[in-house]
């Protein structure tokens, strides 16, 4: 298993608690076998929101990309849409 850290920026207010676990769900609502996700934390940090992400993999390359693959597909959705992704998520 391998821990991704992220952090999501780019509101012009400070984001809640609600949006944080908004955040969580919509992680959770997304994902499938193939993300491979086993754990997911959300809170909120002075930038915007702070992520970790437990995936399993065989390598953190593997990881990374399988991540990566779960953001693209909720870039858009809901509160994520007013954050700003990291250029490697």
């Amino acid at each position: 298993m391998f821990v991704i850290h992220l952090c999501l920026t780019g509101t012009t207010s400070p984001p809640s608690p609600a949006d944080a676990h908004s955040v969580q769900d919509l992680l959770w609502a997304h994902a499938d076998p193939r993300h491979r996700l086993e754990h997911v934390v959300a809170r909120c940090v002075p930038d915007g929101i702070g992520l970790v992400l437990y995936i399993s993999a065989n390598t953190a390359e593997r990881a990374t990309e399988q991540a990566a693959n779960l953001l693209a597909g909720v870039r858009t959705a809901g509160v994520l849409a007013h954050y700003t992704f990291p250029a490697s998520g």
